[in-house]
């Protein structure tokens, strides 16, 4: 598994997690895939789940 997939895969299972249901997660990581993009620089583990606490509701910002 590469590092991309790697990633992806904590992701949803952090969401899962998170929100109780893999539909939740699944709209989730839709926003949070949008919210990466808006930035001006690529995306880094570290962001991309400070963003899923925030889409989560678990960090506020």
């Amino acid at each position: 598994m590469s590092e991309e997939e790697q990633l992806a895969a904590q992701l949803r299972l952090f969401c899962e997690l998170m929100l109780g249901s893999p539909e939740a997660a699944g709209s989730a990581l839709e926003q949070i895939h949008r919210r990466a993009l808006e930035g001006d620089r690529p995306p880094d583990c570290v962001r991309l789940f400070r963003i899923a606490a925030d889409v989560c509701g678990v960090r506020r910002p």
